[in-house]
């Protein structure tokens, strides 16, 4: 049986949610049934990171939004690698994807939405012509999987036609490899951290993702828990502006800012607890992550979040932007970490039981046979019907 080819067209080259998905699902796909090919839409560190994984990965320049030369060339490279299957992440993407895939006529086209337009960082007139094409191109696509119920609810308010093509996959992380052993103590040697309780964030240093609301929670605290430390992981244009906002505040001394890493786990490992203090998020990976490594995670409670973090059972949810909620909420768990342990446990057993990238991938999967079967192919072989 040949492999279906399916190209995944990523939002970005940059490594965030969306990629890290696009990293879970070429890696569990069934190479028996299908052959994965990753298409960027500009340079950037996820490409190279998914070459070094042996992933087929090629670049198409898509900006800017409206440039019918990248349509072209993205239409030609379909076309000549026979994509049966079409998989696109985010806006740009989607609608790039819906009309090259149509051009092309690649019998199957998913579009994937990882988080509402309405948080796009963008500009109001361009948040307009992203929602008025995709409405314009919903008839040009298979099926949408959006990573929470919250998305799909959004997807569906911005255009009701996208209701009967839209369905909830919710991300998921590996068992296993937060299972492993890892060393609890190197982060705190590395960064000469003391003994205190830690707390970990992790996420780009960007404004939807909140870290001014956590800095200025700190500085609350800092006088009655004086020992707390703060690592932020992640990297971004806002890290000077942080850096400056925690020495105005006067909690330098209690924050670390380490930049990206590759050993992520090691970070999880070392906290006490993990804060995700966002505006806005589609369905975290690093709130999986965090809970499969038996943290007490605190969210806020935007999109998708209130969809794994039920408050005070498996963790705490604050309001966005809320910095006395969120300064609380931290408060709770250094005066009761028994308490904190007990939510800590209790997402770990959540995301064990609904959250896997096993359970991710069978629901992707299940998503692609059921567009086969419609665009005329049988199993087992996925060859299309003759008339």
């Amino acid at each position: 049986m040949t492999p279906v080819v399916v190209a995944e067209l990523a939002g970005s080259a940059s490594y965030g949610g969306g990629e890290r998905y696009l990293e879970l699902l070429c890696e569990h796909l069934d190479r028996s049934r299908f052959q994965p090919m990753l298409i960027c839409p500009e340079p950037g560190s996820f490409v190279g990171r998914m070459q070094a994984r042996g992933m087929d990965v090629r670049v198409v320049h898509l900006e800017p939004l409206l440039n019918p030369f990248a349509l072209l060339r993205l239409v030609r490279m379909l076309s000549d690698e026979k994509v049966t299957i079409l998989q696109t992440h985010g806006a740009r993407a989607n609608f790039y994807g819906r009309i090259a895939g149509r051009l092309a006529g690649v019998p199957v086209v998913v579009s994937t939405v990882h988080n509402s337009i309405a948080d796009y960082e963008v500009s109001r007139l361009k948040r307009w012509i992203y929602s008025a094409a995709l409405r314009m191109t919903v008839p040009w696509v298979t099926r949408i999987i959006c990573v929470s119920d919250a998305i799909r609810r959004d997807v569906v308010q911005d255009d009701p036609a996208a209701d009967p093509l839209a369905e909830t996959v919710h991300n998921g992380v590996g068992r296993l490899s937060f299972q492993k052993p890892v060393d609890h103590t190197r982060v705190r040697r590395e960064f000469g951290l003391t003994d205190g309780p830690l707390l970990v964030t992790v996420a780009r240093l960007t404004q939807p993702k909140g870290h001014g609301d956590l800095i200025e929670a700190l500085a609350s605290l800092r006088e009655r828990f004086p020992r707390l430390q703060c690592v932020c992981v992640g990297d971004g244009e806002l890290r000077q502006p942080l850096e400056e906002l925690a020495a105005a505040r006067g909690v330098s001394s209690m924050c670390r800012f380490v930049g990206s890493r590759e050993d992520v786990m090691d970070f999880y490992a070392a906290a006490d607890m993990f804060v995700l203090p966002s505006h806005s998020e589609g369905f975290p990976f690093v709130i999986l992550e965090a809970l499969a490594m038996g943290k007490p995670v605190i969210a806020t409670s935007v999109n998708g979040v209130p969809e794994v973090i039920e408050h005070q059972k498996t963790g705490l949810l604050v309001k966005a932007r809320d910095v006395v909620g969120l300064a609380g909420a931290i408060q709770s768990f250094l005066e009761h970490p028994d308490r904190a342990a007990q939510l800590g446990h209790a997402g770990c057993a959540l995301v064990q039981a609904h959250f896997t990238v096993d359970r991710m991938v069978e629901k992707t999967v299940t998503v692609f046979d059921t567009a086969l079967r419609a665009a005329g192919f049988d199993a087992p072989s996925w060859r299309r019907k003759v008339a």
